[in-house]
């Protein structure tokens, strides 16, 4: 592949280097007309430069386009994701609690609350504030009739979205304001009154209503449970009823992505449509026609599933294959993979960051790049050995390309993803025909009947398929740690080593090892720094203690709720920390009365660890002096202890004071208020 065939790449590069300058160094959002004047600037200069055709000008021309392009880049990422609140606007915030919102996106049911995302127009006493807020209303018969577009005058408090509160835990508030969404607020059920319904957004609300209309088909076909949830999330994008165990099961078994709409789906779509509309290539009005419809039918599908960054990925390069064949050119998939990538990321720069945006493309680099490299290495006698050896390929190919980041982000490897591939591959496309072709036929009711009962079993089998797969001894490996570093350096030993076999030079493989034995030496350090680390963590979580001690690789975890590493509270709040800590984990009831090991030591409430005491002061215990005081490094408060600080201070002589999230705010200040006048540090 040579990169002077795709001069997009030009453009792309330099783009995309503009995105991640804007985002990390954070330029304010009030300089993007700047950076726009200035990207307009540059390629005004570009253009002068290109009517000197000597090569020294060109060089140059070629240099000022790019910086164009890293401005241009700059302003659309600082034109979509706006800066912070100013103080003065935190401040009109935290004066009202009364706001006109409206709801923007189709609200969502939960156990307990309906969540809305809804724009805030201005307070009740008047003020505008356009900014974008998730509200949570208490459930209700009431609260389930809100509608998108549905203009509310709601009585909350809002409050900032949260940062992270625990290590390396997952950040909300970034994924927040990522979404335009600044504020978080809860909303009672006698909070809200419906003032009056604003036309939503048509193409939107239409594809919702289609959605929920295909959902209802299935649903009154006679399918239900898991086979229902199914066919769902594999055809109409839609997960919410899907329960947690069966997503893990795909995870493990390395086949998630089926359970969302990607490119697959869009390409059996697509393929089922314009085989039905072939007879429409006969004359030159039909296709165009014919190709209208297809791009129609293809965005409208788009629509219903959701957007996914996968599906319109998958779209966009529809696109130009379609109207590449309506002009009748030849279209290049990696030239088409480049352009619906430009196009994305001119439309929303912020898709860069999101994990499926980042997962579909690499995975179809890796195709499109790779596949022909391991599918050239054998050759089968019969078509069928051919088949299984390029779906192979392609399995492998996409893998090779998307292992790295999906450790980065998830920290589990599927042994077995060619098994399982295999397998759900080809369930997965019979499925995904049989319930288009029961939708097709959703009017005939007797067929409906047997098309459903078909597409129960075709779905159990591929159920079956993964829970065989996932039941495997060593099924998934867990607990894998990179850095972003080390992806880095593991994604330029995939290019290196790419190069090297395509151009067949010894440069690039020479690299590639030095790469690779930079990468090894990377894992060495890391090694001895975890024989080296030494750390203790009360975790923020809300309602339940959690201490952690971790000593080398080897960790205790006391918690008063978690009882193991499959706990959600633990996969939530602690795993992505106890990861990167690589440690053998050991989780004790925190009531433990006598727990030991080499490197800590819990005897009733005091802890010992290293060189430092630790003391548990829970809610009712009370503690009386004895004539001399205690010496603890740190005394951490559990479940609103009753003493008064005075008190304790006449048993205990400590350094610092903890409060964990089972405390109340009333007992954490009190605490907090006597630490200050005393000096004592407190957390």
């Amino acid at each position: 592949m040579k990169t002077s065939k795709y001069p997009l790449l030009k453009i792309l590069l330099p783009f995309v280097f503009g995105i991640f300058l804007a985002y990390y160094c954070h330029f304010s959002f009030r300089f993007c007309p700047i950076w726009f004047y200035i990207a307009s600037v540059f390629w005004l200069v570009s253009l002068l430069l290109s009517f000197v055709k000597t090569y020294y000008w060109q060089w140059l021309k070629t240099l000022v386009l790019s910086f164009g392009f890293i401005f241009a880049g700059m302003s659309a990422t600082n034109f979509r994701y706006s800066s912070p609140l100013s103080d003065k606007e935190k401040t009109f915030v935290t004066q009202n609690r009364e706001w006109v919102v409206r709801v923007v996106d189709f609200p969502v049911r939960r156990a307990k609350t309906v969540k809305l995302v809804v724009e805030i127009l201005r307070s009740s006493h008047g003020g505008a504030l356009r900014s974008k807020a998730l509200l949570y209303v208490q459930q209700s018969p009431q609260a389930v009739s809100i509608a998108y577009g549905d203009v509310l005058m709601v009585s909350t408090i809002l409050e900032p979205a949260a940062a992270p509160a625990n290590p390396d835990a997952f950040d909300n508030q970034t994924y927040m304001h990522r979404k335009g969404l600044y504020y978080t607020g809860f909303v009672p059920s006698y909070g809200w009154q419906k003032l009056t319904h604003k036309e939503p957004n048509p193409i939107k609300a239409f594809a919702h209503s289609i959605q929920t209309k295909l959902s209802n088909i299935f649903a009154s076909s006679g399918m239900s449970g898991r086979e229902y949830d199914i066919i769902a999330a594999i055809l109409l994008g839609d997960d919410d009823t899907m329960e947690p165990e069966l997503k893990a099961a795909y995870a493990s078994a390395g086949v998630s992505h089926l359970l969302c709409v990607s490119g697959m789906h869009v390409g059996i779509i697509f393929m089922i449509v314009s085989f039905l509309l072939k007879p429409m290539d006969l004359f030159k009005g039909t296709r165009i026609a014919k190709a209208g419809l297809l791009l129609l039918i293809i965005w409208l599908y788009a629509h219903i599933t959701g957007l996914s960054p996968s599906v319109m990925r998958s779209a966009t390069m529809f696109t130009f294959v379609t109207i590449g064949g309506l002009i009748q050119r030849n279209t290049n998939v990696f030239h088409s993979l480049l352009a619906s990538l430009w196009l994305l990321l001119c439309t929303n720069p912020l898709l860069l960051f999101e994990v499926g945006f980042q997962l579909s493309y690499l995975a179809v680099f890796g195709i499109v790049l790779i596949q022909p490299k391991i599918a050239g290495l054998y050759s089968c006698r019969t078509k069928i050995g051919n088949y299984f050896w390029e779906l192979s390929s392609v399995s492998v190919a996409a893998q090779i390309s998307t292992f790295p980041i999906s450790v980065y982000y998830f920290g589990t490897f599927p042994n077995y993803f060619l098994l399982s591939n295999l397998s759900a591959m080809a369930l997965s496309f019979i499925v995904i025909v049989t319930g288009v072709v029961l939708l097709a036929f959703s009017f005939v009711p007797f067929l409906t009947k047997l098309l459903a009962l078909v597409l129960t079993w075709e779905i159990k089998a591929l159920n079956g398929s993964i829970g065989f797969v996932e039941g495997l001894p060593g099924a998934v490996t867990h607990n894998i740690y990179y850095s972003i570093i080390q992806v880095l350096l593991l994604y330029l030993f995939i290019a290196l080593t790419y190069l090297a076999i395509h151009r067949r030079r010894r440069r690039p493989a020479w690299v590639a090892y030095g790469v690779f034995a930079l990468l090894a030496v990377s894992f060495f350090v890391r090694k001895i720094g975890l024989q080296k680390q030494n750390e203790v963590i009360v975790y923020e979580i809300p309602k339940v203690s959690a201490i952690g001690f971790c000593a080398g690789q080897q960790a205790v975890l006391f918690s008063d709720s978690i009882r193991s590493e499959k706990d959600k509270l633990f996969q939530y709040n602690i795993a992505t920390h106890a990861r990167k800590l690589h440690a053998t984990q050991q989780i004790v009831p925190i009531d433990t009365s006598h727990y030991r090991t080499n490197y800590v030591l819990k005897n009733g409430s005091f802890i010992l660890y290293g060189a430092k005491t630790y003391y548990l002061l829970k809610s009712k215990e009370k503690v009386y002096p004895t004539g001399k005081l205690f010496h603890i490094d740190v005394l951490i408060l559990q479940h609103n202890p009753v003493q008064e600080p005075q008190q304790v201070a006449e048993v205990f002589e400590f350094k610092e004071v903890i409060a964990d999230q089972t405390n109340t705010p009333f007992y954490v200040e009190r605490w907090r208020s006597w630490c200050q006048e005393k000096q004592i540090p407190f957390n």
